[in-house]
């Protein structure tokens, strides 16, 4: 490795190497690939939330000029607004819509089931013996309980670029444009799909606008492109709408979560009792609430299950499961912290499982003014100040990787890895990785992702693709370096590894001399040389991703609306790849999360169970005036080695942090997302009936 400090990405703040083409639209998406010959295809859905297609007039959709193919499924169920009955193809998208048009479908409508208050059964008994033990832990000596249920909606998507595939299947080889998290896993998907070889298929996913857990499959819309493609010998192309985007592009599930716990009047928790409750599709699948355990929660009786609504698939969704869980978690810490007369940040610490997590609360508290937080519900006027906190982790676990890295006659450097940035800004960290590694200029390296013909890579969920990606990089590099100082031994007539190298020069350990990186490269007598790297354990640092949140929020008392204002977000980041980058995952983490807390969430019609917010008008998400100051702060220390995982652990706590901030400014707790303006005004409401 190059010995140099003059490249660390630390020291500099360097733009994405791909922001110009980004900008200026030159970047090229799933959506902007129109292959000669292209033709369109599209779903036919399901428009309500239980039943089944009764009619649709086939042959007044064949007969629009244009239309290749029209395909229903009559009488088969549906369980959710959105599920796939039959298919359209055409040579136009205009031709398209007239078929949808022409359809005239009629449906036969079932009951749904849309709410999962109504449904929910209540907390169920708990086995004999746990149910002795909460009899002790509740009537122990000395103890306060703290009794509360939280529930949080179903979050959308909301992918800026939607799910789609554009597929070009011939009769011994087949080429894909995909929106996908997982380039490779999508090579196999068309492998599979359209019975080629996977040696045969190339998957191409340059660009991707975003994915947050929904871009892992091929899905409905890549497996029609596919299959289609296949049987009529042409591209075809199969983007979602906006409304089938957000009715079956996945989602968040929501959850109900009863929390009874028990702690002592010196602030240690004893444990209590909880029961969660996913709210899932009809299928059942889907859910997963995850409460951390951050805490020392003492004994915990915990009941899980699922309760199936006639909705949208549940996905992968940033931090699987956490930020549900974290925001009832987190509310609880403060609601026990008040029954103790503890103020929250001293409440944590006490109960706190990780020292690093301590000295961030004591950081983050001086960074967001804590000292001028005061009691609940006691700053005068109408706009009410409030302060809130919260932490989460993540881990960091090792993984497979591969990469090539080709240096050049010219001194020029490739790198490549079969991975996809997915907006998080994986080609910088290959690109900036490779060149801190060699001791080079950013502008002599070139880092490649997105095509399955590179050396394989992970896909980009669970916060692993830096971390996996940085050790097989560097190893590559490294590898590569080596095979260029055996091209120069054989011209200095030397040994490879008695080659000095540091800062782009080489140095002959025989006669002293030095030649600046481009000579020495000129001095190859191939074109390139290529280094093969894979997941170094070298290179990989391991240790946890603990993060801790500060929120301060203004909270008018006669509307309910809630400002946030400002978020302090403490990140245990490892080593570095690209600053600025690493800064915006940590800035997306929160602007999702404030987004969660306090606007989106997916309404279905009781009768009908249509969504009825399926676009960007009604489905509310935080825009450019709901974004407040954002203070990203990178804990990197001296012992941490290695890449961490940034991108899920910065939204886990935000809304939690929120909902506190709020009870904080009010004297009122919200306990359920997302904190709307009637949600506040009701909690006040409330509050004086029962002081009334």
């Amino acid at each position: 490795m190059s010995e140099t400090s003059a490249n660390n990405p630390m020291e500099k703040t360097l733009p994405r190497p791909d922001v110009r083409q980004k900008v200026t639209g030159m970047a090229r998406y799933t959506a902007d690939q129109y292959p000669a010959k292209v033709l369109h295809a599209r779903a036919i859905r399901f428009p309500f939330g239980k039943g089944l297609l009764a009619e649709a007039d086939v042959q007044k959709a064949r007969s629009i000029p244009g239309v290749i193919s029209v395909e229903v499924q009559k009488g088969k169920e549906a369980s959710y607004a959105g599920a796939v009955v039959g298919r359209i193809v055409a040579e136009s998208k205009d031709a398209l819509e007239d078929a949808m048009e022409a359809l005239n479908a009629t449906y036969a409508m079932m009951p749904p089931r849309t709410n999962p208050m109504k449904l929910y059964a209540g907390v169920p008994q708990a086995e004999a013996a746990d149910e002795a033990k909460l009899k002790e832990i509740f009537e122990g000596e000395g103890v306060k309980v703290v009794e509360a249920t939280y529930t949080t909606q179903v979050q959308t998507h909301s992918c800026l670029e939607p799910h789609g595939t554009v597929a070009d299947v011939r009769q011994d080889s087949a080429e894909a444009w995909v929106s996908t998290q997982a380039v490779m896993a999508q090579e196999d998907a068309v492998s599979n799909t359209t019975g080629l070889p996977a040696s045969k298929v190339t998957v191409h996913s340059e660009f991707v606008g975003g994915g947050f857990g929904s871009k892992f499959s091929l899905g409905s819309e890549g497996t029609m492109a596919c299959r289609v493609s296949k049987e009529k010998g042409r591209p075809v192309r199969a983007i979602l709408n906006r409304r089938e985007e957000h009715s079956d592009g996945g989602n968040r599930p929501g959850s109900i979560q009863y929390m009874k716990i028990a702690v002592k009047d010196d602030g240690g928790i004893v444990g209590g009792r909880v029961h969660l409750v996913n709210t899932v599709d009809a299928d059942g699948g889907g859910g997963g609430i995850r409460n951390p355990n951050y805490y020392k929660f003492g004994n915990i009786v915990r009941t899980e299950d699922d309760l199936s609504l006639n909705g949208g698939k549940p996905q992968a969704f940033r931090a699987p499961g956490f930020p549900q869980g974290s925001f009832a978690l987190e509310s609880m810490m403060d609601e026990l912290a008040a029954a103790v007369k503890m103020d929250p940040v001293a409440f944590r610490k006490l109960n706190e499982t990780s020292e690093r997590r301590k000295s961030q609360f004591d950081q983050g508290a001086e960074l967001i003014g804590w000292k001028d937080r005061k009691p609940d519900g006691t700053t005068p006027g109408r706009i009410k100040v409030g302060y809130g906190c919260g932490a989460a982790s993540w881990g960091n676990g090792k993984g497979k990787c591969s990469a090539d890295c080709e240096i050049h006659r010219t001194g020029e450097v490739e790198v490549r890895v079969g991975i996809q940035d997915i907006g998080t800004g994986a080609s910088a960290v290959v690109t900036d990785t490779a060149a801190w590694h060699l001791g080079l200029p950013r502008t002599m390296v070139t880092g490649k992702v997105g095509n399955s013909d590179f050396p394989p890579g992970p896909g980009s969920g669970g916060s692993v693709t830096t971390r996996m990606t940085v050790p097989a990089v560097r190893d590559s590099a490294e590898n590569a370096l080596t095979e260029l100082k055996k091209e120069l031994a054989t011209v200095w007539k030397t040994e490879p590894e008695k080659i000095a190298y540091k800062e782009g020069v080489f140095t002959n350990p025989a006669t002293n001399q030095s030649v600046p990186w481009k000579d020495a490269c000129a001095m190859m007598s191939s074109a390139s040389v290529v280094g093969h790297g894979r997941f170094n354990e070298e290179y990989w640092g391991g240790g946890s991703s603990d993060t801790v949140q500060f929120v301060k929020v203004e909270v008018d008392s006669e509307t309910g609306v809630v400002k946030v204002k400002k978020v302090v977000a403490i990140q245990a980041a490892g080593q570095i790849c690209n600053k600025l980058t690493a800064e915006n995952q940590i800035c997306g983490g929160v602007i999702q999360g404030i987004s969660f807390a306090l606007f989106e969430q997916r309404i279905l019609d009781p009768v009908t169970g249509g969504q009825v917010n399926a676009d960007f008008i009604n489905y509310k998400i935080a825009g450019p005036v709901d974004i407040p100051e954002i203070v990203p702060v990178l804990d990197i220390r001296d012992t941490d080695t290695g890449a961490r995982s940034i991108g899920e652990p910065t939204t886990i706590p935000t809304a939690g942090a929120i909902a506190n901030a709020v009870a904080n400014a009010l004297g009122v707790r919200v306990r359920h997302l997302p904190i709307t303006p009637k949600r506040v005004l009701e909690a006040m409401q409330e509050q004086k009936g029962k002081t009334a």
